[in-house]
Parts: structure tokens; sequence; C-alpha cells
């Protein structure tokens, strides 16, 4: 029955005349014009009608959504679709974009219930006696090594085999190597980066601040408690009169500072939140304790409770202080970490 499905809607007419079974009316009911899902592509192809666009989908088990560029016949699979990746969901003129469930696993022909693996798609053997599809790799999957940050990949990059992903080290790591991945034919990524974890430089460091309310000292923001109600954890906190508050550490050598990550207070033991409080926040950096202008940030805020806020240095920023400053209300701070390298 199966072969006589296979010879009866012959696979290469797919594209031109309506499927021998299933409907297409709701798949073309659903079609979102001028859209696409942006950087989670599986693959990528050349000169494809748009029925063959979704078939390769439904025949690949990772794939969730495509992407075609009528113009030029161009096919895009993703691994992802709109819900899962709403923030990758963009307008784009000339483009359509569509999701998996919304087409009849039918089109698929034999492959309709394949049992190939999430990283394998399914291909058709037309002339097998035996056999009408076999399971052929497809990508090497989602990269999962640690300290590897997916967000600096490009509109190219794609899981696919013989296909690459630009990456860069994760705040909290010293980065060393292109930055590649390249996915091979055996279906392994070759990492062409290493991510080295930095330790936090300021941790136990000698601290000092403007001014100190009650025992709320400059040494909490570096003690390594992680803590955010206040009178708790005893975070650093300035004085109520101080009207231009700074907190700073000294490194005790020369680093170039990567970044800066800042815990914000958090709600207290009485349920008042004072956390919108961490705004207008300025992080400098200087060789000297007289000489600390070098800007590394600015966090305008306001925080939220328990906020880590992450605050990147231009490259090559060097220090052996870290300041942080502001020009409102007391300055509140429940922990600091400082990554650099050291010069």
């Amino acid at each position: 029955m199966l072969l006589f499905q296979i010879i009866s809607c012959p696979w290469f007419l797919i594209s031109f005349l309506v499927p021998c079974y299933g409907s297409l009316q709701l798949g073309f009911s659903k079609l979102q014009r001028g859209h696409r899902l942006d950087r989670k592509l599986i693959q990528s192809f050349p000169e494809l009608s748009f029925l063959d666009c979704v078939i390769e989908c439904l025949v690949t088990p990772r794939c969730k959504s495509v992407n075609y560029f009528k113009g030029a016949n161009f096919c895009e699979i993703n691994y992802e679709n709109k819900t899962t990746a709403e923030t990758r969901y963009m307008e784009s003129a000339g483009w359509v974009y569509s999701e998996k469930e919304h087409w009849p696993k039918e089109l698929a022909g034999a492959c309709s219930n394949s049992t190939c693996k999430i990283n394998q798609t399914c291909k058709h053997k037309r002339y097998s006696e035996d056999k009408f599809f076999e399971c052929v790799l497809s990508d090497c999957g989602i990269p999962d090594k640690k300290g590897i940050d997916l967000n600096t990949t490009r509109r190219e990059d794609a899981i696919g085999i013989h296909r690459r992903i630009h990456a860069s080290c994760a705040d909290g790591y010293s980065q060393s190597g292109s930055g590649w991945l390249i996915c091979q034919s055996n279906g392994e990524w070759k990492y062409d980066i290493v991510c080295t974890v930095l330790p936090n430089i300021a941790i136990g460091k000698p601290a000092k601040q403007s001014s100190t309310k009650s025992d709320y000292n400059a040494a909490c923001a570096v003690d390594g408690n992680r803590g955010t109600d206040v009178g708790v954890d005893k975070c650093t906190v300035t004085g109520d009169g101080d009207r231009y508050p700074w907190w700073r550490v000294d490194l005790q050598a020369v680093y170039y500072i990567t970044s800066v990550r800042i815990l914000n207070r958090g709600v207290d033991t009485y349920g008042v939140d004072l956390s919108f409080q961490l705004r207008d926040v300025t992080v400098t950096v200087g060789l000297t304790e007289s000489d600390i202008n070098t800007p590394c940030g600015f966090f305008a805020g306001p925080g939220t409770a328990s906020q880590l806020v992450v605050i990147d240095c231009p490259t090559s920023t060097q220090g052996s202080f870290v300041k942080i400053s502001k020009t409102t209300e007391a300055l509140t701070l429940c922990e600091v970490d400082v990554f650099g390298v050291p010069v």
C-alpha cells in the first residue's frame, strides 16, 4: 500500500500538484507573510519550492518551523518556533514563516512514520526493494559547552552538518581561539574556542566607601555572602546625608578589567523593597586611589529586587581600583564581583 502511494504521487511533482493525500488548506491559511524566525537555523537550501521546504522540515525531527524567501526560492528550516523563541520572530520583507504542525505529516510520504533520531533527517530511497527510507545525520545539536555564549551568533549561522556558529565566552570567562564552532560530518562539534573561568578578583580585598550607615561597611560587598536581605546579610549602605556616595575596592594588582557585577538589595524581612534606589550608577576604574576615572560602564536603573547588574568594561580597561558611585540617595551594594586578567 505504501509503495502504491509513492508511485501514484511522484515525489518530484509534489511542489506543483495537489498532493494525493492530506489537505494543504490549514498550512496555507496560517502562513505569516513578511516574517521570519532569526538565528535558530538547522540548515538552508537554495532553489527549493515552498512545499519542498515544508517537506524538508517534516522529514527532520528537530525542525519546528520554516522561513521561505519566494524571490530566490530560498528555504531555511529552524529548530524552534515563534513561541519558544519569541524575541527572534521578526518582520522581514519578502519572507514567509510557517510552522511544521500546520502541515499534514503525510506530505513526508514514506518518512511520515520514520524512526529517525532528533539529529537525523529521513531520506527517501526510491528504488530500494527492502526499505523506503534511511536516516542520515542532519546536525550537531545545540552546543551546550560550559562558558559559551550563543547570543553572538550571526544571521547565517546554523547547526547543520558542515555549517558553523560564531560564539563567544560568557561573562566571567576569558576567551581564546577564533570563536567558531564547526559541525563536522560525524555529527560532533569542533570547538575553535576555549572559555576559561575567571576568578572574582574583588572577593576579600580591601574596600572603602564615602560614608557608612550603622555597621553596613564597605567590606560587606566583598565578603562572599550573596544574601540580599540588608538587615540579615549585612550589605553595604552609605549614610543618609551622603548625596554623592561611592564605594571602591583595591584589587592590589593591575588587571585588564572585563566586567563588574553588582548584586542589588532584595525585599527585607519586613517586606520593605528599596531596590529601586540602585539607579544612575557609574562604574570607573583606575590605577591609583586618587585617579579612578576610566569609564567602565553605567547603569541607569532603577534596579529590581535581588537583581544582578552586569556591566562590561571596554576592551583593555586597566586598573587596580574599581569605584562605584552615584548622585542620588544612599548607595547599597549586597555584593560586588570584579572579573579581569592580570596585566
